[in-house]
């Protein structure tokens, strides 16, 4: 049995995955797209179920890629039942959904969620009732607590299509009736699949090859007939939830705290700064503690095997690959292993939307729309997976100008870097030096880029969920599926990395790869000339720069070979470039190749030109100081 989670962003679906399935789950990209979802199995009854977890969704009607990936997934009906996550604080809004779902014949679940909260706001939603109304079973869940999971796993074969009925006026019904005479046989309801050609839904009308525009001219009244349907369905919507949800008068309104963090103009930036401060500390001193453990307990272990090795070759092999895992491990676990379960703890919390929304002034001032702040905030975690966010920029250019600022954005993986390489080796004032210079170049880029590329300011709408506690077992997961890809994918690349280097080295043809680059490395930058090897697989992937540097200069102790200038230029060329292949590929994706090519070697040639100007005001200041 398969079945879909539907539900709209910050609903509680994935937590409901998790209390379904356990951590037992599975992250994959929509074919086609660079959209993800999450699916997961257990066994309930005897039987073996399939859940996936579907992009969030504000409406079925689809306005952004994420939802047009979920309405793609329900119009393939490629599913046998739907649960349906709605949120118990704002049930007129989830019932919308539910219209769209119920329209289209399907079987399903209503799962509420958040009913504690709504009922310390002194709204109760009456489940029996709203069975009733709708005619199909409704669970209240809280799956962080697992409170009416065992229930809703009791109830799960008793997924059943709805009898409520939506009633437009006589025009839409005429047109919804003429339609459906030209459609073929479907798994959906050819009522739900006609409302929705009417709406002008790309993909039904795309996947049935109707358009409907001679119908639609038959019925002038409704000029925007997609919105006077939507009308209906909000209306429906409201009604219902009118019916089954008593309100009980509790002083409600806005939290004291959020008065004065989200409305105060100087409060809120500064608890901001206060909190990415204490981050950076946390980082420096639990990641710089487990760094320094880790590489004494690799060191012992190449000691310890060095000598049973007598070929040279096999020596050469072992060392270098054993030198690229201790410091992949050493440096990059720490820094972006900490870092994502700090993250999970800002959003299970809610203090990561409220923060968006703080720095939703910076934006504008410049030149950024106000939505930009998501896909960066987002950037500090995974450059890759920031970049799948900016579409939710309605605007190309947009999504090119936050795409070319992504090279001062240090993500996770550059953190390890600038903390762990140059923080750990040349002092941690050079390391906060370049989170320092980066904003400071973002702030211009951007300038720069809004000077250029002109566009109107965005309003930003953010669900700003309640404060709660974050739940041990879920920041575990999600920071484990955040990490899985570096454990599962980088790991055996910073052994191959090693290997090759090695190979390199005993076929003699490092030199020849890396000096026609000198004018570059030791030139421009000052850097040992096989510092190169480093930077190159740097671009390939951040979380081999570290480890590819103990392989080229032939230790991890980087303070023994180069001064800490010189790791303080080399952090900031790893740094201002494009964060790593991934994310080059996302880019290519996301807003086309021919444009990303063209912001790549915008990127390269401009981190490296101002790494350079950068070098040389140190080097000027340490003349005159």
């Amino acid at each position: 049995m398969k079945a879909l989670l539907i539900g709209q962003p910050n609903v509680g679906k994935s937590s409901l995955l998790n209390a379904l399935t356990g951590a037992r789950v599975i992250i994959s990209n929509y074919p086609g797209t660079t959209i993800d979802f999450t699916k997961g199995e257990a066994k309930i009854k005897g039987k073996k179920y399939s859940f996936i977890d579907t992009p969030g969704i504000y409406n079925l009607f689809p306005s952004s890629m994420e939802e047009k990936v979920t309405e793609k997934i329900v119009l393939s009906a490629d599913y046998d039942f739907i649960i349906q996550v709605a949120d118990a604080v704002a049930l007129e809004r989830s019932l919308v959904i539910t219209m769209s779902l119920i329209e289209l014949g399907l079987p399903i679940i209503l799962a509420i969620n958040f009913w504690e909260e709504a009922e310390k706001k002194g709204i109760y939603v009456n489940e029996k009732k709203l069975e009733e109304k709708l005619g199909i079973k409704v669970v209240k869940i809280n799956p962080i607590k697992r409170k009416g999971i065992l229930q809703l796993v009791e109830n799960i074969d008793k997924a059943k299509k709805s009898n409520f009925e939506i009633i437009y006026d006589d025009d839409i019904e005429f047109a919804i009736k003429e339609v459906m005479k030209r459609l073929p046989k479907t798994k959906l309801s050819k009522r739900g699949i006609a409302v929705k050609i009417l709406e002008g839904d790309e993909e039904a009308i795309k996947k049935y090859g109707i358009d409907a525009a001679s119908i639609k001219k038959k019925i002038g009244r409704h000029p925007n007939l997609s919105i006077d349907i939507q009308i209906t369905k909000s209306g429906y919507a409201s009604i219902v939830s009118k019916n089954v949800t008593e309100l009980k008068a509790i002083k409600t309104g806005i939290n004291k705290f959020d008065k004065i963090l989200l409305f105060h103009p100087v409060i809120g930036q500064l608890f901001v700064l206060f909190t990415f401060t204490l981050i950076f500390l946390i980082l420096i001193w639990l990641g710089g503690w487990f760094q320094d453990n880790l590489f004494s307990m690799f060191n012992k272990l190449i000691d310890f095997l060095m000598p049973f090795i007598h070929s040279k070759f096999a020596s050469l092999l072992l060392e270098n690959a054993l030198t690229g895992l201790a410091a992949g491990i050493a440096v990059a676990i720490p820094y972006i292993g900490i870092f994502y379960v700090i993250l999970s703890i800002l959003e299970d919390s809610g203090l990561l939307s409220r923060f968006i929304i703080i720095l939703n002034g910076l934006m504008k001032k410049i030149g950024l729309p106000g939505k930009a702040i998501i896909p960066i905030m987002l950037g500090l975690g995974c450059s890759a997976a920031a970049i799948k966010s900016t579409r939710i920029l309605p605007e190309k250019e947009d999504r090119i100008k936050v795409s070319f600022l992504y090279s001062f954005i240090p993500c996770s993986s550059r953190t390890a870097i600038i903390l762990g390489v140059v923080g750990h080796y040349a002092g941690i004032g050079y390391g906060l030096g370049i989170y320092l210079i980066s904003f400071i170049i973002f702030i211009i880029t951007a300038k720069i880029l809004n000077i250029s590329i002109k566009k109107e300011p965005m309003p930003i709408i953010e669900e700003m969920p309640s404060y709660r506690i974050p739940k041990i077992r879920n920041v575990v997961i999600k920071s484990w599926i955040r990490m899985e890809s570096f454990v599962y994918v980088v790991i055996p690349l910073l052994i191959f990395g090693g290997l090759l280097y090695a190979i390199l080295l005993q076929l003699n043809v490092v030199n020849a790869i890396i000096k026609p680059l000198n004018f570059i490395t030791v030139g421009w930058l000052h850097l040992p000339e096989k510092s190169m090897i480093a930077l190159f697989y740097g671009f390939l992937q951040k979380d081999l720069t570290p480890a590819m540097l103990a392989n080229a200069v032939g230790t991890l102790n980087f303070g023994s070979v180069m001064t800490k200038l010189q790791i303080f230029t080399f952090g900031m060329a790893s740094t201002f470039q494009v964060p790593c292949i991934i994310a080059f590929g996302m880019m290519g994706k996301e807003i086309g190749w021919k444009d990303v090519i063209m912001i790549e070697i915008s990127m390269l040639l401009y981190g490296l030109f101002l790494t350079g100007i950068i070098l040389r005001l140190f080097l000027l200041a340490s003349i005159l100081f």
